[in-house]
C-alpha cells in the first residue's frame, strides 16, 4: 500500500499538516461518518458569555503618589445557556464584507463558512445588543456571567456583540466561532454525538484543575445538563489545543468547520496574553513606583533632619564667633576650643581661632552639598510624577478594554 508524500498533504493556512490529516493519508479510521443533513432545528438558544468584570484598587505607598481604579483582568470566554428565541430567520443574502472578515479571522472552511452565513449574524453595538440575547447566566464564581454572543437554533440565527476597540477583535472573531460550532453541532447525528462527546470530556478532564475553562462550561450549562455536548465542542473547538493536536477523531470533526484550528485557539490565548501583560506592566509599574517613593521618603528625611542640623551649627557657630570676638585680646590668645560638628566630625582641642575656622569650613561643605542632594530629590519627585502619570494612562487604557470586553460591564 502506497502512502501519500507528506509534502503532498493537504495543509492549513500556516503550513501546519494536521495529525488527522497524516492518519488519513495513511488509511487510520478516524471513526467518524461522513457529514450528514442538517435536520430540523429545535428551538434552543447558546450563548457565549464572558465573565463580569470586578473593580481593584491599587494604592501605591502611603501619601506621595497613589493610582486608583485598577481593573482586575478578565476571565475567558465562556458559552451560554438556553433561552428563549432571538425572532424569525432573516431572508438569505450577500454576507456583507464585516462577516466575510470573521469568518476569515476565525479560519472558516467552506463548509463552517456555510453554516455562519446561513445564521444571517450580525455583530452591534453595546447599546444595540442591549436585551438581544437575554436569560440569567448561572455564575459559579464572582461576578456575573455576561453575554456577548449567542445562537438561536429555532431561528437559526447569530448575534454578536462586537467591542469598539480593535484590540478586542479576537472576542468577537472567537465569539462568531463559538456560535458557528454550535450551529455544526446541531448538524451532527446521535451516533456522531455519542463518539465525540466522550473525547472532548477525556480532553478537559486532562486539562488542570484550575483552567477558567471547568467554571465557563458549569455556567454555561447551568440546569441544563443536556447542553453539555454543545458547550464542550463551542469550547474545547475555540479555547484547547496541543501539539499535535487533540484526538483526531475530534480533529476531523472540527476540520470539517474550521481550517486551521490552532490558529483559531491562538486568538483566545493572545487576548488572554494581552490582558495579562498589560496587568504585569501595571504591576511592575506600580511596584516599581513605591520603591521609588520609599526611598524618597526615606531621603528626603535625611535631608531635612540635615538640613535643620546645618541650621542649628550655623546659629552656634555664628554665637561663638560673637562671643570670641567680644573676648579681650589677651584671652583669646590663650583659649582653646574643640567641637563635634553635626555629622560627628570631631574638632579636637586647639586654638580657638583653628577651632572656628575649621568649624567654617564644615558649613561651607554643607552649603555647597544640601543645594545639591535638594536639586536631587526635587529631580526624582518630577520622574515619580512623570511616571505616575504614565501608570495612570496604563490603568486607564486596561479599565477601557475592561469597560467594552463585555456589553453591560
Amino acid at each position: 500500500m502506497s502512502l501519500t508524500s507528506p509534502d503532498d498533504l493537504p495543509r492549513s493556512p500556516t503550513g501546519r499538516a494536521p495529525q488527522w490529516v497524516v492518519d488519513q493519508a495513511a488509511g487510520v479510521a478516524t471513526g467518524l461518518p461522513e457529514w450528514p443533513a442538517l435536520p430540523t432545528p429545535a428551538p434552543v438558544v447558546r450563548r457565549r458569555t464572558w465573565p463580569g468584570v470586578a473593580a481593584l484598587v491599587l494604592v501605591i505607598g502611603g501619601g506621595l503618589w497613589w493610582a486608583d481604579g485598577v481593573a482586575d483582568l478578565p476571565g475567558n470566554a465562556t458559552s451560554g445557556l438556553p433561552g428563549t428565541g432571538i425572532g424569525g430567520l432573516a431572508p438569505a443574502q450577500a454576507p456583507a464584507p464585516a462577516i466575510v472578515a470573521l469568518a476569515d479571522a476565525a479560519h472558516m472552511s467552506t463548509k463552517g463558512r456555510e453554516l455562519f452565513y446561513d445564521t444571517q449574524p450580525v455583530v452591534l453595538d453595546a447599546a444595540d445588543f442591549a436585551g438581544r440575547c437575554d436569560r440569567a447566566a448561572h455564575a459559579t464564581g464572582p461576578g456575573d456571567i455576561v453575554t456577548v454572543g449567542c445562537y438561536d437554533e429555532a431561528a437559526n440565527s447569530i448575534i454578536l456583540y462586537g467591542p469598539p476597540d480593535p484590540r478586542l477583535y479576537p472576542s468577537t472573531v472567537e465569539t462568531a466561532a463559538h456560535e458557528m460550532l454550535h450551529a455544526a453541532w446541531a448538524g451532527l447525528t446521535d451516533i456522531e454525538r455519542g463518539i465525540l462527546t466522550p473525547l472532548m470530556e477525556a480532553e478537559v478532564a486532562a486539562l488542570p484543575a484550575d483552567d477558567p475553562i471547568h467554571a465557563q462550561i458549569t455556567s454555561s450549562v447551568g440546569d441544563d445538563p443536556q447542553s453539555r455536548p454543545s458547550e464542550l465542542f463551542a469550547y474545547v473547538g475555540t479555547q484547547v489545543w496541543h501539539d499535535p493536536g487533540l484526538t483526531p477523531t475530534l480533529e476531523v470533526a472540527y476540520s470539517r468547520v474550521i481550517d486551521d484550528r490552532e490558529a483559531l485557539v491562538a486568538l483566545h490565548t493572545g487576548l488572554d496574553a494581552m490582558f495579562e501583560t498589560m496587568n504585569a506592566q501595571i504591576q511592575a509599574a506600580g511596584e516599581a513606583l513605591a520603591a521609588a517613593e520609599t526611598a524618597y521618603a526615606t531621603d528626603r528625611a535625611h535631608y531635612n533632619a540635615d538640613a535643620a542640623a546645618v541650621e542649628t551649627y550655623r546659629k552656634a557657630l555664628d554665637d561663638k564667633v560673637a562671643e570670641v570676638a567680644a573676648m579681650p585680646a589677651d584671652k583669646v590668645a590663650g583659649l582653646q576650643l574643640a567641637w563635634v560638628w553635626w555629622d560627628g566630625t570631631d574638632l579636637p582641642m586647639a586654638p580657638a581661632s583653628t577651632t572656628l575656622a575649621a568649624a567654617q569650613s564644615l558649613l561651607d561643605r554643607d552649603d555647597a552639598a544640601l543645594p545639591a542632594r535638594e536639586a536631587d530629590l526635587a529631580a526624582r519627585a518630577a520622574a515619580a510624577g512623570t511616571e505616575g502619570a504614565r501608570l495612570n494612562a496604563l490603568i486607564a487604557d486596561l479599565t477601557v478594554l475592561q469597560s467594552q470586553i463585555t456589553p453591560g460591564a
